[in-house]
């Protein structure tokens, strides 16, 4: 069963993903540059060999649930069930984001 930080960083990830979905093309003005970072640090933290193209604002929400997905699976496998890169980068963001 997952602990409880583990539970925080997904929600954190749900909450994060949830709100770029919703954001207006305005709000993305405010907010982008923390997310790109954000899809950056992902990739660096991911499996090997992934690049993301150039995409509109409106479809980094879904790129950060994939890559966020595919970076935590990928870092619990290589450091012994832990996450704690990955979960650290979204709570940043979301924090940017607000």
């Amino acid at each position: 069963m997952p602990d409880s930080p583990q539970i925080a960083a997904d929600a954190d990830l749900d909450q994060l993903v949830r709100r770029l979905r919703g954001l207006s093309r305005r709000a993305w003005s405010q907010r982008r540059e923390p997310v790109r970072r954000l899809v950056a640090d992902l990739v660096a933290l991911g499996p090997p060999g992934h690049a993301v193209p150039d995409l509109p604002d409106h479809a980094l929400g879904d790129v950060v649930a994939v890559l966020s997905h595919e970076a935590l699976v990928f870092q619990a496998a290589q450091q012994d069930g832990r996450r704690d890169e990955v979960a650290a980068a979204v709570a940043r963001a979301l924090t940017e984001t607000r």
